[in-house]
C-alpha cells in the first residue's frame, strides 16, 4: 500500500470535516499506524493465500497421481478381461475345428471306401464291354 501524503491528507479533512490538522497531530499518528496495521495485515492474508494455494496445487497433484494409479489398475483389469474372454473365444474355435474336422473325416470315410469299388466296377464293367464289342465284332 502507498504512504499517505499527509499534507494531502490534512487537507482532505479540512475540505470534509472542517478541521484543521497540523502534520505532527496524534491523529494523524493514528492513520498511519492503521495504515501499517492493514499494510501487515494485508501480508498476511497474501501468505496465506499463497500457502493455501500451494496446498492445493499439491492436493491437485496427490488427486491427480490417485487417478492415474486408478486409472491404470482399470485398464489393466480390463485389458486381463479381454485377454480372458479371447483365450475362451480360442478355445470355443479350437474346439469347434476338432469337431468338425472328426466329424469331416468320419463323414468322409464312406466316401474313401467307396472309391475303390466304384474303380473296380468300372474295370468291371469296361471289360464287359470290351468282352461284348470283341464277341459281337469277332
Amino acid at each position: 500500500m502507498a504512504n499517505f501524503d499527509l499534507r494531502r491528507l490534512a487537507g482532505e479533512i479540512a475540505a470534509r470535516h472542517g478541521i484543521r490538522l497540523s502534520t505532527d497531530d496524534p491523529a494523524l499518528a493514528i492513520v498511519t499506524l492503521n495504515q501499517l496495521l492493514l499494510e501487515e495485515t494485508i501480508q498476511a492474508l497474501g501468505n496465506h493465500v499463497r500457502k493455501t494455494e500451494e496446498l492445493i496445487d499439491k492436493a491437485g497433484l496427490k488427486v491427480q497421481a490417485r487417478a492415474g494409479l486408478i486409472l491404470a489398475q482399470e485398464v489393466r483389469q480390463c485389458a486381463s478381461a479381454i485377454r480372458q474372454e479371447l483365450q475362451e473365444d480360442i478355445d470355443t474355435a479350437s474346439l469347434r475345428a476338432q469337431k468338425n474336422h472328426s466329424h469331416g473325416l468320419h463323414s468322409k470315410a464312406p466316401l474313401y471306401c467307396s472309391w475303390p469299388v466304384g474303380l473296380f466296377c468300372v474295370v468291371i464293367a469296361f471289360s464287359f464291354g470290351i468282352l461284348v464289342g470283341w464277341t459281337l465284332h469277332g
